[in-house]
């Protein structure tokens, strides 16, 4: 990672991060000192509107710093103008994308340099299968959050909230666990990108309004981890695991 670039990405996806839980903390102090706010007050709205502009100018600035530090090209920020795209470019950003400018000999570890091929193989199966399994675990927590009543929230208008936040992460890891599986059968990692598609109509001016009007971007975020998992699934090997199996 370039050095020049590296405290201003650390520093802006800090930001980023932090703005949420900070946002519900100061909203909670607030209405803890001044128990007549209510939930539609004006007070709660701009505070919101607050953080959410400090999240967008977070995650660009940060961002870019961070794309060039790892030798990537910004334009894939694009798709941050959709919030909840956000998180997702970011995690890919941080953990899926190889950094570019890393030193060969600090990137290997001494276990990872006398590493077969087959092992290498098998632990990008493994780390696939775990992360796969936590994202598609929480896709469908989130959904449960939305459509089954549950007795911890007495509004239903929290559990949509939380449901929001925690598929978001299970849609991060499912896209980070379909990057492991790209990796171990040989493919380019540019693949996982699929995953965001169902924000692509959202570019369209027209398309956008029937896009959003008709609901159909809850449904196609809903369904399109169970498709990048099978895309990635049919994809061929390209490890050679399955000639040497025979």
């Amino acid at each position: 990672m370039m050095t020049r670039h590296k405290t201003q990405a650390i520093t802006g996806v800090t930001v980023w991060f932090a703005a949420i839980p900070l946002m519900f903390i100061l909203g909670a102090i607030v209405v803890k000192i001044n128990p007549s706010v209510k939930e539609h007050d004006p007070i709660l709205g701009l505070l919101f509107l607050t953080f959410l502009a400090v999240q967008y100018v977070a995650f660009f600035w940060g961002g870019t710093h961070l794309a060039t530090a790892k030798g990537y090209s910004t334009g894939m920020l694009a798709f941050g103008i959709f919030w909840p795209a956000q998180m997702v470019v970011l995690l890919i950003l941080l953990f899926a994308l190889p950094d570019k400018y890393a030193s060969p000999s600090r990137s290997k570890s001494k276990s990872q340099r006398h590493e077969s091929h087959i092992a290498r193989v098998v632990r990008y199966r493994r780390n696939a299968l775990v992360f796969n399994s936590l994202g598609v675990a929480g896709a469908l927590l989130a959904l449960a959050l939305i459509f089954v009543r549950i007795g911890f929230f007495d509004d239903p208008a929290n559990a949509r909230v939380i449901a929001i936040f925690v598929f978001i992460a299970g849609y991060a890891c499912i896209i980070y666990g379909c990057w492991w599986w790209v990796r171990a059968k040989h493919w380019n990692e540019a693949v996982v990108f699929i995953g965001l598609a169902p924000l692509a109509p959202l570019v369209v001016p027209f398309v956008r309004i029937i896009y959003l009007a008709t609901g159909v971007l809850p449904l196609m975020m809903a369904i399109m981890p169970l498709i990048m998992i099978g895309v990635v699934a049919v994809l061929p090997d390209k490890s050679g695991m399955s000639s040497r199996k025979r």
